[in-house]
């Protein structure tokens, strides 16, 4: 019986997904510690040389650790709009009008203030869904690794975690597990795939 997944309604199975490399979302706060941007990359690394592939979203702090860790045609940037942050090129998407529409859709539904959001603001969080589920919410990253300041569900990253728990998509959250816990852990899902 494969594996399901679920979440909004959909329901993706493993049997569905490509099984030769699995995709980690790489995310957390742009005030992430020096020390811990530096295990991001590390891991990117390694995480890359094990068949894993990262999605993430260009922003400052642990999205540009994890890609400086992952060579280009193992990460993708999932962006709000073209050019966002200075990013260009083969890796990056920018969902489609509809795409984006059910992305910002899906993070109204679990941000605790979207009624406080800008119109950039509701752009960047739409781009929090397509980072975990694909642009077409259909492809649920296997695992997140991030971090936050102690393990809060908070910030553009808190929302990104909401979704991971909607989804039942594991986090290893940095502020929680050491680098080495979360690499275990990784390696058992990839086993397990």
């Amino acid at each position: 019986m494969p594996l399901a997944e679920r979440g909004g309604g959909a329901i993706v199975t493993r049997r569905d997904r490509d099984m030769t490399t699995l995709t980690y979302a790489g995310i957390g706060s742009r005030r992430t510690p020096p020390s811990v941007l530096r295990d991001m990359g590390v891991m990117a690394a390694w995480l890359a040389r094990t068949g894993w592939h990262l999605a993430s979203g260009g922003a400052d702090g642990a999205d540009t650790a994890f890609a400086g860790g992952a060579p280009a045609g193992q990460r993708t940037f999932y962006l709000p709009w073209p050019g966002y942050n200075g990013h260009a090129g083969p890796d990056c998407v920018v969902p489609g009008r509809s795409e984006l529409a059910a992305c910002i859709d899906l993070a109204a539904r679990l941000h605790p203030a979207w009624h406080r959001c800008s119109s950039g603001a509701r752009r960047l969080h739409g781009r929090n869904s397509a980072i975990l589920l694909g642009p077409t919410l259909d492809r649920p990253v296997d695992a997140v690794v991030a971090w936050t300041p102690g393990a809060a569900i908070t910030g553009g990253t808190g929302l990104g975690l909401r979704i991971a728990a909607e989804y039942g998509i594991p986090v290893l959250n940095l502020a929680a597990v050491t680098p080495r816990e979360a690499c275990e852990r990784l390696l058992a899902i990839r086993r397990a795939a």
